[in-house]
């Protein structure tokens, strides 16, 4: 499979946000509508499909040639907690493939894709599915906004943090990932949020 860079991934996503306007928290099945794609709950079986490294449940499932996204009716208590939370990342997850993949740089030696879908796991490791997973960050999470929702200042705690998630539509968990991925925050020996990126042994700090 191609190599697709971070900075490209992210430009993909900010692209939507202005083609189509969105801000914080956006109806993401709106979006599906946007962008010409269905979307299905459909009864999938998690070992039945024998593609990728056959490991973790199938969310979600793509089906290039009918525009079409699936969601598994198996997994839909998980998919619907926390508000929805877990289903708006798998939606965004397979708009990355959409975008990234069947748009743009083919599905020809794609492990994940039978001819027909691409089957999506959650313990995967497969390149493409970590492409679609920052797709889905970088879509739900769009760099720019979020950096001017982030506190002025320094700061530190937990409720930043909550906020911003609320805000966005997204978990705890994928906001600190994001937060700490874009080297706005870190956390300290004590698991506590802190503003800014971890210094690195050795480094120290100017203010010492």
């Amino acid at each position: 499979m191609t190599f697709v860079a971070e900075a490209q991934i992210e430009a993909r996503a900010a692209e939507l946000w202005r083609a189509h306007g969105l801000e914080p928290g956006f109806d993401i099945e709106r979006l599906l509508d946007l962008l010409d794609l269905r979307l299905l709950w459909e009864d999938v079986d998690d070992e039945a499909d024998g593609i990728g490294d056959g490991e973790g449940l199938v969310y979600g499932l793509l089906v290039p040639t009918e525009q079409l996204v699936i969601l598994n009716e198996r997994h839909r208590d998980a998919l619907e907690e926390k508000g929805g939370r877990v289903r708006r990342f798998t939606v965004g997850h397979e708009i990355g493939h959409w975008v990234i993949h069947a748009k743009g740089i083919g599905l020809s030696s794609c492990s994940l894709f039978d001819g027909r879908r691409i089957h999506c796991r959650s313990k995967s490791t497969d390149s493409i599915e970590w492409q679609a997973e920052m797709f889905s960050a970088a879509l739900l999470m769009h760099r720019d906004t979020l950096q001017k929702e982030l506190p002025t200042g320094e700061w530190s705690g937990w409720p930043p943090v909550y906020r911003l998630a609320e805000k966005f539509g997204v978990s705890l968990t994928a906001m600190r990932i994001r937060l700490e991925r874009l080297g706005w925050m870190h956390r300290d020996a004590g698991g506590i949020p802190r503003s800014g990126p971890a210094l690195v042994e050795g480094q120290g700090s100017l203010f010492e």
